[in-house]
């Protein structure tokens, strides 16, 4: 093998390289929020995806959906009260492992632990809706015309 063919074979590589590096930048950049709201872990898309999955991809007849729509609601409803659940307890333990944590600190930990936990609570924001996913499905429920459809249908 020649040194000039071996630098061909080498630049070849790098470029391959760099272009699936663009490739995935691209996507990364371009689809990857798309992904995140289809496929994301936020509480309240669950049952939104379930609900387009269901309505919005089985072609159901009117008689069908009104009868499931029900189900649907009683569901996302379940999930509501079990994520609220889970938050309570979540807020008690964190509660109570702060108040086990005080005695242990000097003053000086103390009020940098006050400080992180102010920081943290400034950067989440209000719990009002979400930054990153919008308003809620009942606030987006709201906004909505009465016959516009939740999701336009997948190809």
């Amino acid at each position: 093998m020649t040194t000039s063919l071996k630098a061909k074979l080498i630049a070849g590589f790098i470029l391959a390289f760099l272009a699936g590096g663009a490739a995935g930048g691209y996507f990364a950049f371009q689809k990857a929020p798309r992904w995140r709201a289809d496929y994301g872990h936020h509480p309240h898309l669950l049952t939104e995806r379930l609900r387009d999955r269901v309505i919005g991809r089985l072609d159901l007849s009117p008689e069908q959906r009104a009868r499931i729509e029900p189900i649907l609601d009683r569901t996302s409803k379940q999930l509501q009260e079990i994520r609220v659940e889970t938050g309570g307890r979540v807020r008690q333990i964190m509660a109570e492992t702060n108040r086990a944590l005080q005695p242990e600190l000097t003053e000086t930990q103390r009020a940098r632990l006050r400080e992180i936990q102010e920081a943290e609570r400034e950067r989440k924001g209000p719990r009002k809706g979400s930054r990153r996913h919008g308003p809620r499905p009942e606030e987006r429920e709201a906004k909505r015309p009465p016959d516009e459809p939740q999701f336009p249908p997948r190809p």
